[in-house]
Order: structure tokens, then sequence, then C-alpha cells
């Protein structure tokens, strides 16, 4: 792919997607859409960075200006509409992470490009049901079947009242050869992850191929799963609705919430974006 030398003044912004560009209501804000719309005018080029895998791309944001998506925490990279980086793993190994699942006796959903895949198992964990209420919704809801050659998992949530088990998880993981890390997100749910894949190396695997400093670079979000994004660019924003406090901590900003135009206010806190009389009064 040929990518034009980057202009001296221009930046990566990098955007978590629910909680930062979505409000709680699950509606963008009017603000969001002519905020981005000027930064991407000023030269600055705008990238979803998302725990998402490609079945869950978020049509709510179809009219925003944006130059890319890292999705699946760092594990596949699109650049205006060009798949840079992709990685998932194959049925056979699926189905050894789903046994290891299984026989820990976690309930799971698997989060795949094609679908979120649903166990039988486990079915009745209100986490579970949230996914499965939320993928017949858009759907991608699909069951596992031993034969499926589409069962190909990215990354996958699993629930447990211990944190130790899921420690106990991860170094199973290892020992198979498969390795992943756990992401506590609330309410028992832990995001898995492939070790060596993260929203931070994402960022690094895109900004080095644009010819990006990490100084240049600057993301928003409000969850954990964003912590290593808004702590390895040069300026990490934490929407005024960051779900913890170490989440706040870990960043050089705190812009208001969504619904608050928290988006606006820190491009124009940053110079990213004008300053207008309406947002003086």
């Amino acid at each position: 792919m040929m990518v034009k030398p980057r202009e001296e003044k221009e930046a990566l912004l990098f955007f978590d997607i629910d909680g930062t560009l979505i409000d709680y209501r699950g509606v963008m804000p009017a603000s969001v859409i002519p905020a981005l719309t000027e930064a991407h005018e000023n030269g600055h080029r705008l990238i979803i960075n998302t725990g998402r895998t490609l079945c869950n791309m978020d049509r709510r944001l179809d009219s925003l200006p944006l130059d890319g998506w890292i999705m699946g925490c760092g594990t596949r990279v699109i650049y205006r509409g060009e798949t840079l980086k992709s990685m998932e793993f194959d049925p056979d190994r699926t189905r050894r992470l789903r046994k290891l699942i299984l026989d820990m006796g976690l309930p799971g959903v698997y989060e795949c490009n094609t679908a979120i895949y649903f166990d039988p198992e486990g079915a009745t964990h209100p986490g579970i049901q949230h996914f499965s209420r939320f993928a017949k919704e858009h759907g991608i809801y699909r069951d596992i079947t031993e034969d499926d050659p589409e069962f190909r998992g990215v990354k996958f949530f699993v629930f447990s009242d211990s944190a130790e088990r899921i420690r106990q998880f991860e170094a199973r993981t290892a020992e198979i050869g498969i390795p992943f890390t756990g992401i506590e997100r609330g309410n028992g749910g832990y995001e898995m992850v492939p070790v060596g894949y993260s929203k931070g190396t994402g960022i690094d695997f895109l900004r080095e191929r644009l010819g990006f400093r990490l100084e240049d670079c600057y993301a928003f979000g409000d969850s954990r799963n964003d912590l290593p994004m808004l702590t390895h660019v040069g300026h990490g924003i934490a929407m005024g609705n960051a779900e913890t406090e170490d989440v706040r901590e870990a960043c050089e900003y705190i812009t208001d919430t969504p619904e608050a135009d928290g988006i606006r206010k820190a491009l124009i806190h940053y110079g990213l974006i004008e300053k207008k009389e309406a947002d003086r009064t």
C-alpha cells in the first residue's frame, strides 16, 4: 500500500466507540459529527480503535469521516478500505480453546470475524444472555457446531466470580500454546485477548506504517480495555464517564462526558479544531 508522506501538523486520533463516541443511551451526540469532520478537514486522520471484531462493525459510525479501523484489540488493522493486518485462530485451535473453557466451567462467548458464537454450556448466565440479545438484534448470532469452518476465534469473553480462576485460565492457555490475557470488565466479565495484541500494538503498527510519532497520537476512551492505548500515545484523553479511577489517572486530560460534548471539548483543548463563539458561552 502506498501512503503519502504526512504533513508536519497532522495527528493520528484514535477513538473508542461505546462510552466515547456513543453515549450511555446508545446515541451519538450531535456535536460529534461536526467536530470530527472539522478535525479531518484540518488534516488529522481519524481511526476507530475498538475491541469489536469484523462482524460487529458499528454502522452508527458510517457518517463519520474515518480513515481506518483497529479492531479486535489490535488483531485487525484497516486503513482507507485496505486490510493491512489480520489475525484469527484456525478452527482446530479455536476448538481447543473452547474445550479448555468448558473444562474449567467458565461461561464463554467467542468473538469471531464472521459472527459471535455461543455455546449451549453456560447459556443461562446473565452475561451470556446480554451478549446473545445483542448478537441476535444485530444479526451476528451463531450457535457453535463442531464442523463449522468459520469458527475461527479472535478474542472472547468469559465470566467468573474469581479473579484467581482467570489467572489459572491464562496459565492453561499458555500451556496449550495459545496464550491469552484477561481484562476485567466488571460484573464478573473478562475480555480475553491474545497475548501480544492490544489496542496499543494496533496503534504502533499503523502509526509506524504512516510515519507518525507517538507524540503526534491522541487516544480517547473510557474503559479498562482502552488503557493500552490511553497509556501508550503521547496524549491520552479519558471521557468524563470513565468507568474506573485507574482509567482517569492514566490519562493526561479528562474531558466531559459524550453527551456533554466531551469529544468536541477535548479537540478544542488540544487545538485540533477551533473554538467557536458558541463554545465561549
